[in-house]
């Protein structure tokens, strides 16, 4: 089901791993912007910081839109690209910020943590609107499942 369920990009990043892959790409922007783009994913699917009813915007939108405004005085539509490394590394200041104000948690700094709870978001995922659409649409039994079972020493995975 392509596109249907829920999905984490960019897994593992963290406040070491970053720097990592700054070094390694040679590109500190990308990197930055790679994790800026994790925490808003996570966030949004695994812990759900998500438009509240009496909001207007999603709230890591409304974030980027505020930061820029500050980096930006007067200036209006400015692309995400104009952001540089220092800005980017306030917006995920800013972003780990919102995660906890939403959530009462730090946002997860250990890969293993991360990869748990994008596991059980991408699995509870089969139920989300867009999958059940999909479902109808295409006649996959909901019993079907997103789920693995032990099928001797290996692991079956059924989609």
């Amino acid at each position: 089901m392509p596109g249907m369920m829920d999905t984490i990009l960019n897994l593992g990043l963290n406040d070491n791993t970053v720097q990592a892959l700054e070094k390694a790409s040679g590109n500190p922007r990308f990197a930055w912007d790679c994790y800026r783009r994790f925490i808003q994913m996570y966030g949004d699917v695994v812990m759900g910081v998500q438009k509240r009813p009496d909001e207007d915007h999603e709230p890591f939108e409304t974030v980027i839109e505020e930061l820029k405004a500050e980096l930006f005085p007067g200036e209006q539509h400015v692309e995400d690209t104009k952001l540089d490394v220092k800005g980017l590394k306030e917006m995920v200041r800013r972003f780990k910020a919102l995660v906890k104000e939403r959530t009462g948690e730090e946002f997860p700094n250990d890969p293993w943590a991360q990869l748990k709870g994008a596991v059980g978001a991408v699995f509870g995922s089969w139920m989300n609107d867009r999958a059940i659409v999909y479902r109808r649409k295409y006649n996959i039994p909901t019993e079907w499942g997103n789920r693995s079972e032990r099928a001797g020493d290996g692991v079956r995975q059924y989609r």
